[in-house]
């Protein structure tokens, strides 16, 4: 997804305020501060009506994805979360090109795809609370019917409907 020209400042005030974070040592661990590479920032829509919500910025170590931050849309830290169980620690992190090549992800979200569905874009979204991060897949069936897929890491499902648990 290419940001619009005018949120590119945004973006950028966003990623230098992470690097920032890192580098400063305010999050992460020494290992992640010194490997780190904190990459663009990425819009965080509204499933509902895909308007811009929030930023997530991830933060890899070689192929994997080993933290993230989430900004606000002013630039307020919301959170910072690592995948880390131990500091220096990969091993349960997961593969970054699990939750940001769109490739992989469409991928996913085929394998729930109908027989007369086509793919949309994906588009990164939360399920339910904003600490739940996944990538929507609209479906579009033959007859114009809309559906999404949601993709998180190497799962993919249907939502609940809407006003219901589970």
């Amino acid at each position: 997804m290419t940001i619009p020209e005018s949120d590119a400042a945004q973006a950028s005030r966003i990623s230098e305020a992470a690097r920032r974070l890192l580098a400063q040592g305010q999050v992460g661990d020494e290992p992640l501060r010194r490997t780190g590479a904190v990459l663009d920032p990425l819009p965080v829509l509204s499933a509902a009506d895909e308007q811009r919500q929030m930023w997530f910025v991830p933060v890899t170590v070689g192929d994997r994805l080993v933290a993230f931050f989430q900004f606000t849309l002013d630039g307020a830290l919301m959170r910072f979360s690592t995948f880390q169980h131990h500091p220096g620690d990969l091993a349960g992190c997961p593969l970054a090109a699990h939750w940001l090549d769109r490739d992989q992800i469409r991928g996913r979200a085929n394998t729930q795809r109908h027989a007369d569905e086509s793919i949309g874009e994906p588009f990164l979204s939360y399920d339910g609370p904003p600490d739940r991060l996944v990538w929507v897949v609209p479906l579009t069936s033959v007859d114009g019917r809309l559906r999404h897929v949601y993709v998180a890491g190497e799962t993919a499902y249907t939502p609940p409907p809407p006003g219901s648990f589970g």
